[in-house]
């Protein structure tokens, strides 16, 4: 097994944004709640929703990760958290996407990235089950407007958070966040589809990277937290320059 890696701190990250106090992001996050609990009160908003995801842990300046999802799954009738979760939801979880989350991030070495400095989220507030997806790509109606709000809010808390890298899990992720034709260095595989590639969010370094409740190789996903490693050190060593 590799050593654990700590992605550092550095000056050039993100660069262009000042990164926001932890209380100037609590109080966004506090927003968003207040904001999505405000929708669900209108019978409008609330007739596709079951439960809302927001946060799947704590808020926190300058993570070493951000990862973005499209979707939580379905199927949990426990009540919405009206606020984010003490530590990230992945790390205790018995589903396939945390399973493999836990598996891959310890194989490259970051579960101690993934346990202390990583924050989550999904581009769809509203949980459902994976064979509804398509349908919150709809372009248009609540599913579509649901889709706009919470994606719009990823990109605020990205934009506030500034983390050192951003990882996007999965095609219809990357489509909410309006990163259409805009991953470089892609890698395609035959009925696949893409397997990786490097753009930005709100000026932070991204990566993309298959879903992992979907078919993914581990050699592929391996590759992804490789280059998550690789902006850690390019950082590291601009800093030191």
């Amino acid at each position: 097994m590799p050593p654990s890696v700590v992605i550092r701190p550095a000056s050039h990250a993100c660069a262009g944004n000042q990164v926001a106090s932890r209380q100037t992001i609590r109080v966004l996050a506090e927003s968003m709640y207040r904001e999505t609990f405000e929708r669900l009160e209108n019978p409008r908003w609330c007739e596709v929703v079951q439960k809302v995801t927001l946060l799947y842990g704590p808020p926190m300046v300058r993570p070493d990760v951000f990862l973005v999802s499209f979707q939580g799954g379905g199927g949990d009738t426990s009540p919405s958290r009206r606020t984010w979760p003490p530590r990230l939801l992945y790390l205790d979880d018995s589903h396939k996407f945390g399973q493999a989350l836990r598996k891959n991030f310890r194989e490259a070495g970051l579960y101690e990235v993934l346990e202390k400095r990583t924050v989550a989220m999904a581009t769809c507030f509203p949980e459902a089950p994976s064979g509804e997806a398509n349908k919150w790509m709809s372009k248009t109606g609540p599913r579509a407007e649901w889709r706009r709000f919470s994606s719009s809010w990823v990109r605020r808390m990205i934009d506030a958070m500034r983390p050192r890298a951003v990882v996007v899990f999965g095609q219809k992720a990357s489509d909410a966040l309006g990163l259409n034709n805009q991953w470089g260095d892609a890698k395609d595989q035959p009925r696949r589809g893409m397997v990786f590639g490097r753009s930005e969010v709100e000026g932070c370094p991204a990566v993309y990277c298959h879903h992992l409740s979907q078919g993914w190789k581990k050699e592929e996903v391996q590759a992804c937290l490789a280059e998550v490693k690789r902006i850690a050190d390019a950082e590291e060593a601009h800093g030191l320059a």
